[in-house]
């Protein structure tokens, strides 16, 4: 019976999954969390960005492509009485994630950000059978 269950006390043969797991906890993951909803209608979008702004942000959709980036760039400085710097840090973090979302309807997307929560509606172009190619068998 103990057979039928894999065991190993090895943690290199976990994988690097998890080491990934482990150090985004002190790193900070590299992607965000994205929610896609598809209805007959249109496929809703929405993106987990705390502690981004509007600006910092990036939404492009093209040739069935839509693009979320997120860039953020962070100064922390402390100065003395006399504006002398005791400490002064810098730091910047990038994110981006695609998805292949066909036959959208260019001209009517919409796009919100509220509360850190990215909110893309896309809606779908209306179905018709010019898009379909009849194949001839032979």
């Amino acid at each position: 019976m103990a057979n039928l269950i894999p065991r190993s006390n090895d943690l290199m043969s976990m994988g690097s999954d998890f080491f990934d797991q482990f150090l985004s906890g002190f790193m900070g993951s590299n992607e965000f969390n994205v929610d896609i909803k598809e209805t007959s209608e249109a496929y809703d979008v929405k993106a987990d960005l705390p502690g981004f702004e509007k600006e910092d942000l990036t939404v492009d959709y093209q040739e069935g492509l839509l693009t979320i980036q997120a860039n953020r760039n962070n100064i922390i400085e402390d100065k003395d009485e006399g504006g002398n710097f005791i400490r002064r840090e810098r730091s910047s973090r990038s994110y981006c994630r695609q998805f292949m979302l066909k036959d959208i309807n260019e001209d009517r997307i919409k796009a919100e950000f509220k509360n850190g929560v990215l909110h893309l509606e896309l809606p779908k172009v209306e179905a018709t059978d010019s898009n379909r190619k009849r194949i001839t068998i032979n």
